[in-house]
């Protein structure tokens, strides 16, 4: 049974309440109501950010996917994974998932978006389909997952967290989408 959700599990730090200003944003919006359209977010989950000169840009926490506009976003200017702080500029505490893509970010540097959704008909099928798993479920939101999906995470580009979700990483945010269209395609075959 998924873990419930209780918000963040982070210290956000506002260093500015300015949101975010940049083109992609739009883009990004658009990617988060596809996610939504094909029923990977639910309501509230889900998160997608793309990468920025000071960090990265992701959706606020607890956001409809659908329905979410610009000044939803926020940019995270900084990571303290061990204390488990978030620095941000914007209106809105970050995802959830902030550490996570933090983790991504800094392993891979050229991934340029992370997107994270929810599929229970890919999590039953990840093994048959030959796609990385993490060893263990962890808590959403915690270093301990951002570990365990340091643990599979090598060269992949798409991978099943235990119990939980995928991660798809992309050079540009369409090549993040159509990595998870290309596997929903795969498990519709199926």
């Amino acid at each position: 049974m998924p873990e419930r959700y209780v918000g963040t599990k982070f210290l956000t730090e506002f260093a500015r309440a300015d949101a975010p200003r940049d083109a992609r944003i739009g883009e990004l919006a658009e990617h988060c109501h596809h996610l939504a359209r094909l029923g990977l977010g639910g309501d509230t989950a889900g998160n997608l950010s793309f990468r920025t000169a000071g960090g990265f840009i992701i959706n606020r926490t607890a956001g409809h996917l659908g329905r979410i506009e610009s000044d939803e976003f926020v940019e995270v200017l900084g990571v303290d994974l061990a204390a488990r702080v978030v620095t941000v500029a914007g209106h809105h505490e970050p995802s959830s998932e902030s550490l996570m893509h933090a983790a991504i970010y800094a392993a891979r540097a050229e991934v340029n978006a992370v997107f994270h959704g929810h599929c229970a008909p890919l999590l039953a099928a990840a093994g048959s389909l030959g796609l990385p798993v993490t060893e263990r479920e962890q808590p959403y939101g915690t270093p301990e997952l951002a570990a365990e999906i340091m643990a599979v995470l090598g060269e992949n580009d798409l991978i099943i967290l235990r119990g939980h979700g995928f991660v798809a990483l992309g050079r540009t945010m369409d090549e993040a989408a159509g990595r998870v269209d290309a596997v929903l395609h795969r498990l519709s075959e199926r």
